[in-house]
């Protein structure tokens, strides 16, 4: 079944040539459906912060949207932004200690759940054994597990929980959640909606943008050794060396510059420090995506946040099938996306579309080379 079939199976033959609904048409359904689902479980009627865990502090795009949605969906819709962020350590450490008593915890969203990614999962079932009588959310994510063995540890640590709610953004995950978990099981979209449609950042300077995976889910491999004049790869998995230093001086002259002294105090300016780190990197990945005029990705995210600018693009598949899974789930497929079986297919939409919309810029460079 190609990722065509995969991502549209039950649609009629006619919507699947030509899907009918826009860029704006998808977020603007989306984030009214984050309201409907995330509303009921996050409103406590109270004054509590929030606690947030799980921060992404690496180079990934994908995570710092996820994030930069949570925050700002939490700020739009309850009036206050999470009270507390937290992260765990390289070496799986993290702060029992500081982490508040009171109030729900909200967990991180994306697509560690299972044990491609042990360190995070490990985390989320030492929090499921530690706050037992806390509500706590995970937000969605997508689950894979390779060995059963990891699916029967995590369903011990869910069935100790007295209150624990589990967000998943595709049929897959959804279905094993509720097959293997006795907890209260959601579909729910990626909390990068909550950012809304974006804008792009500067006019594109070249045609094509080949965004494609370098880390464990990477399954795509590269035509050759040069692309035609005007297109460029990259992954966005790379960061500037001093990337922390200026997160954490944004952060200080925003609690300096304010008016509140409660933006003095050591959990928000941490809350500030993470914002700042996450919106350079989201910044560093709307450049990126915002340089071509159509993009060719494998990254979940290379496909929403084009969505969320209205970049037109081809989806290929990582290892796992997870855009597929989360286009069916949630019908995000717009009139500016092709879905591609393989790079040669995607290759060929991008030629098809520049073909359709007025040919390759005159840039006046040599051809892009592989990495």
């Amino acid at each position: 079944m190609t990722l065509l079939d995969r991502a549209t199976a039950g649609r009629t033959d006619t919507h699947r040539r030509a899907p009918r609904q826009t860029h704006a048409d998808v977020v603007h359904r989306l984030c009214a459906m984050l309201d409907r689902i995330l509303l009921p479980l996050v409103w406590t009627g109270t004054s509590r912060d929030h606690t947030l865990l799980d921060f992404p502090d690496h180079a990934n795009v994908g995570d710092s949207a996820i994030y930069a949605g949570e925050v700002a969906w939490l700020r739009e819709k309850t009036g206050r932004g999470p009270g507390f962020v937290g992260k765990v350590d390289a070496d799986g450490g993290w702060d029992r200690a500081a982490i508040p008593t009171s109030g729900p915890i909200l967990l991180h969203g994306g697509g560690n759940f299972g044990d491609i990614y042990p360190r995070h999962q490990n985390f989320r079932e030492e929090l499921l054994g530690t706050f037992r009588d806390r509500p706590l959310v995970q937000l969605p994510q997508s689950i894979h597990f390779g060995d059963a063995g990891g699916v029967d540890r995590t369903a011990a640590s869910i069935a100790n929980h007295r209150d624990f709610t589990l967000l998943t953004r595709d049929h897959e995950s959804h279905a094993l959640a509720h097959r293997h978990f006795d907890c209260r099981v959601e579909m729910c979209p990626d909390m990068a909606f909550g950012l809304g449609t974006l804008q792009r950042p500067a006019p594109p300077v070249r045609d094509v943008l080949l965004l494609l995976r370098t880390d464990v889910e990477r399954v795509t491999e590269c035509p050759g050794p040069v692309l035609p004049t005007g297109w460029h790869v990259a992954d966005w998995m790379g960061e500037p060396a001093d990337v922390h230093a200026r997160a954490l001086r944004s952060a200080r002259t925003l609690a300096l510059r304010s008016a509140n002294p409660l933006d003095l105090r050591r959990r928000a300016r941490r809350v500030a420090y993470y914002d700042a780190l996450a919106q350079q990197r989201i910044d560093r990945g709307l450049r990126l995506l915002g340089s071509a005029r159509f993009v060719i990705t494998d990254r979940l995210h290379g496909h929403i946040l084009c969505t969320l600018m209205g970049i037109p693009h081809a989806v290929l598949d990582n290892s796992y099938g997870k855009i597929a899974r989360f286009a069916r789930a949630f019908d995000t497929v717009w009139d500016g996306v092709a879905l591609a079986d393989g790079l040669t297919e995607a290759i060929g939409a991008a030629e098809d579309w520049l073909a359709r919309n007025g040919g390759a810029l005159q840039t006046g460079k040599g051809p892009d080379r592989w990495a």
